[in-house]
């Protein structure tokens, strides 16, 4: 059977770990956030002229 000191330790593990993951979904979001800016900066780019060589004659 659980004690009181045993379920408050597992209640503030449990608490801990709903924070971490809390906090490591907002990290990934900004980092999901600021490719999608960087993806829509580079789009918003004009494209180079790429120049291609004349095909070879047959």
């Amino acid at each position: 059977m659980l004690t009181r000191e045993d379920f408050e330790t597992d209640l503030d593990r449990q608490k801990m770990h709903q924070l971490d993951a809390s906090q490591t979904t907002r990290q990934l979001l900004r980092r999901s956030r600021e490719q999608i800016a960087a993806s829509i900066s580079l789009l918003e780019q004009q494209v180079p002229k790429i120049w291609h060589p004349e095909p070879p004659e047959r």
